[in-house]
């Protein structure tokens, strides 16, 4: 690999790295700042309300666990795997919510990302998961050159 397409990939991987982590802090720290509300609408997800308190934690430990990854450069590369992985699965929900799976359930984004409609949710995330599998390509090339 020559220096500039060195710079270059590292460049967009660190685009990546930034990404996941605004966003992903973004969402939790919003959550935070409203966490009754996130309470009250996890209460509403199509899953028993005996779950909410864990899938709430969860969500926002996921979160916080991805963008902590993403700023520890020994954890970027397992990071970069898990932010996707967490966008993939977040990606289904949306489909079935969007295929009335569900029926009609609210939102438990937080901020901004709250007021997007299903279908601006649903490429949001498409975009968040092609940004993630740019930079797992990116990291699985550069090792594979290094092997």
């Amino acid at each position: 690999m020559q220096t500039g397409s060195i710079k270059t990939r590292n460049t967009i991987l660190l685009i990546c790295y930034f990404l996941f982590t605004s966003m992903f802090i973004y969402a939790a720290v919003s959550k935070l700042m409203n966490y009754r509300i996130f309470i009250l609408q996890m209460d509403r997800q199509p899953f028993p309300d005996k779950y909410t308190h864990l899938l709430v934690w969860s969500v926002l430990s996921s979160e916080i666990l991805a963008a902590v990854m993403m700023m520890t450069l020994s954890l970027r590369r397992i990071g970069l795997f898990f932010a996707t992985g967490l966008m993939v699965c977040f990606t289904i929900y949306i489909i079935l919510v969007k295929l009335n799976y569900y029926g009609v359930i609210p939102c438990s984004c937080g901020g901004v990302i709250a007021r997007f409609s299903w279908t601006q949710h649903l490429i949001f995330n498409l975009i968040f998961v092609a940004i993630g599998i740019v930079g797992i390509y990116l990291e699985q090339q550069f090792r594979r050159k290094m092997a």
